[in-house]
């Protein structure tokens, strides 16, 4: 049942932080679902992701942005203007920051600027620092809390590190700081209107999730090798009726774009091993997006000089 509309509060929350500081798992978390790809790969999040918790009368749209990095790409600079657009547009912005074992954080100046520049703005500002649980000594966080707390934060919380159970974005019950994240955030939504129906959790196009549950697998099964210059393009998909059993398959029909020839040849493995084991991977994640039987056709082309066409750029949502 939906509340009353005078009882309702909703906000938009964007999460900033460097390349690899967990932005995705918690968002995933916080939804109780994946709507993020996640890996250990720096900008493994190229789009601003949108995911969205509803409970009680109050709506929390949260926005996965691009890490912030000083990279001169022009490809890195423009996931820096998604992360730095998304943050403006926030009424609540959460910056997360790791703690080291001696109880200091590495938020480098562009990112205290923020901080700042969100203060300006009116928004609300929390800082999460994660990985507590690795300073023994406490103490040793007390210079950073204080001069954390100088940049008008309207909470600070200290975290241990946040997990979510393998494929569902939802938190383990070993999970450490999410519902004190949740707890905050209530305190600081604005009122308003929900944006979402109550029981939707993403506002990402179909075609573009699922394109991008292949770019995870392919980043995480690459390793080292390549993972950079892997992108995924979503062609056509039917529903069609399994001749044996009657039901229902969705096919999927996707381009696995790689730069360079050279690159070709690692995507596919000895005698396509590699594509196989991408495609399977993929293809048991998007069965969980789409409820039904899942056929992957996975083709790998040569586009050089993808990261600079416009028009491939738009169908990957950057």
């Amino acid at each position: 049942m939906m509340p009353p509309l005078d009882e309702m509060r909703c906000g938009l929350i964007a999460l900033v932080g460097l390349p690899n500081a967990g932005k995705s798992t918690l968002m995933n978390a916080l939804v109780g679902e994946k709507v993020g790809i996640i890996s250990n790969k720096p900008n493994t999040t190229r789009v601003t992701v949108r995911g969205v918790r509803t409970e009680g009368a109050n709506q929390m749209v949260f926005m996965d942005t691009p890490g912030l990095n000083r990279s001169g790409n022009a490809f890195d600079r423009r996931l820096v203007q998604q992360a730095m657009g998304a943050a403006a547009d926030a009424d609540i912005m959460v910056i997360l920051s790791e703690l080291k074992p001696d109880g200091s954080e590495g938020m480098m100046p562009e990112i205290l600027q923020l901080a700042k520049d969100a203060k300006a703005r009116g928004q609300k500002l929390v800082l999460l620092l994660t990985k507590v649980d690795r300073v023994k000594d406490k103490a040793g966080m007390l210079p950073t809390l204080t001069r954390l707390n100088e940049l008008g934060a309207d909470a600070i919380v200290p975290v241990a590190a946040i997990k979510a159970e393998p494929g569902s974005g939802k938190a383990s019950s070993k999970s450490s700081g999410v519902e004190r994240v949740v707890a905050e955030l209530l305190k600081l939504l604005p009122e308003g209107p929900w944006l979402f129906p109550p029981e939707q959790t993403t506002d990402m196009p179909l075609p573009l999730r699922l394109a991008e549950l292949t770019r995870e697998q392919a980043m995480r099964q690459l390793h080292q090798e390549l993972p950079y210059g892997i992108g995924v393009i979503t062609g056509q998909m039917e529903e069609v009726e399994d001749e044996d059993n009657g039901e229902t398959v969705t096919v999927v029909n996707q381009q696995l774009l790689v730069a360079k020839e050279q690159h070709k040849p690692m995507v596919l493995g000895k005698g396509g091993q590699m594509l196989q084991k991408i495609g399977t991977f993929a293809r048991l994640e998007m069965q969980k997006v789409l409820g039904t039987r899942v056929r992957l056709e996975l083709h790998v082309k040569v586009a050089e000089k993808w990261l600079e066409r416009e028009q491939w750029l738009k169908e990957m949502g950057v």
